[in-house]
């Protein structure tokens, strides 16, 4: 049986759905997996070092370099590939796609992190965001400014091939176990809800609302690093972060997910949570409206009072269930596609 080709792949940090592509690539390939070291920053340039002599220990019959997100730790790997002729990919996830300094969020708005996403973009073999959004979009649902986002709005001249490829989502692992919900129940999640990510996530807008609709009640999954639950509003919860295979039974049973995110990519929990059957309410930023499409409700404008509207309007429409928030997920983001795809763009 002839050898699997061999890729080099390389992250900064270990989350789900790098690990999932990780295992993805190991079913095609000898995968020599590198992780970044990425903070604290003083080590970049060690951390440099070490990957150099790493990659340079590991190249030999390499056909193809993989990298997950961009930024400090993908400057030797596209500098490699240009010099050994290898293929180098940059899977863009969305903040390397941004530039928002009013909130503290995106490669852009930090001048050598901006300068080596740059570097990146301009001399990686192929860029594939996981969205079209992160190519380019407006952001027309907050005054902040740039307009312009996305890495042909942030750089026009960027001449770099790219492919879109979304993820793939588990509707196996994800499932309505607990249909129907509880009524008026609404579930958001972040990895954190300390400043920026509470209003880059649109926390303090849930919370405005949680005040607003006292018959409804609001959970959000988070560390919880920030807030003190004595002084949420009564109907607002706080569950603590579960391992990833309990994830679906704390989604499943909640009626609505809301996603009132400034900028995201192409938002996992969002997707994980309508294949349980949480009918989705999201802003009008980057992914967020073509993942609910015609299954939920998309509020075009960042305050509370429009995301009170948002929420009435999905607890009153008939038209809106579990199974097509489901069903809209499996037909758009089946993991056989993201793997065929993937494999083909690494390979061809």
């Amino acid at each position: 049986m002839a050898e699997h080709p061999k890729i080099i792949y390389i992250s900064a940090f270990r989350s789900s759905f790098i690990l999932k592509d990780e295992e993805l690539l190991k079913k095609y390939f000898q995968v020599v997996s590198l992780f970044f070291q990425p903070i604290p920053r003083w080590k970049t340039p060690w951390s440099m070092l070490i990957q150099l002599i790493q990659i340079l220990m590991n190249i030999r019959r390499c056909e193809a370099i993989v990298c997950q997100f961009a930024g400090f730790h993908t400057m030797i790997p596209v500098i490699l590939g240009k010099i050994f002729r290898i293929k180098t990919s940059i899977v863009l996830l969305g903040a390397e796609c941004h530039n928002y300094p009013g909130i503290q969020h995106g490669n852009f708005r930090k001048k050598l992190l901006a300068e080596a996403t740059r570097f990146s973009f301009k001399y990686a073999s192929q860029l594939l965001p996981i969205d079209k959004s992160l190519a380019i979009f407006e952001n027309h649902y907050d005054k902040l400014e740039p307009l312009n986002q996305g890495f042909l709005g942030i750089l026009p001249n960027l001449k770099t091939p790219y492919r879109v490829i979304p993820h793939g989502f588990n509707d196996q692992l994800f499932r309505p176990n607990r249909r129907p919900a509880k009524p008026n129940s609404f579930i958001t999640a972040a990895s954190s809800i300390a400043p920026p990510v509470f209003q880059r996530k649109g926390i303090d807008l849930i919370l405005k609302a949680a005040l607003e609709l006292p018959e409804c009640e609001f959970s959000i999954l988070c560390k919880n690093d920030y807030l003190d639950a004595a002084q949420l509003p009564a109907n607002v919860r706080l569950i603590e972060a579960v391992p990833y295979d309990k994830l679906p039974e704390v989604l499943a049973s909640h009626a609505y997910y809301i996603q009132a995110s400034i900028a995201e990519g192409l938002p996992n929990a969002l997707c994980e949570a309508m294949l349980c059957g949480c009918i989705p309410i999201g802003s009008n930023v980057f992914a967020i409206p073509y993942v609910i499409g015609d299954a939920g409700v998309i509020v075009n404008e960042r305050s509370a009072e429009a995301l009170v509207t948002g929420i009435k309007s999905a607890m009153n429409n008939a038209e809106f269930t579990w199974e097509k928030s489901r069903m809209r997920i499996q037909k758009l983001f089946s993991t056989a596609a993201r793997e065929e795809d993937f494999i083909e763009a690494i390979l061809l």
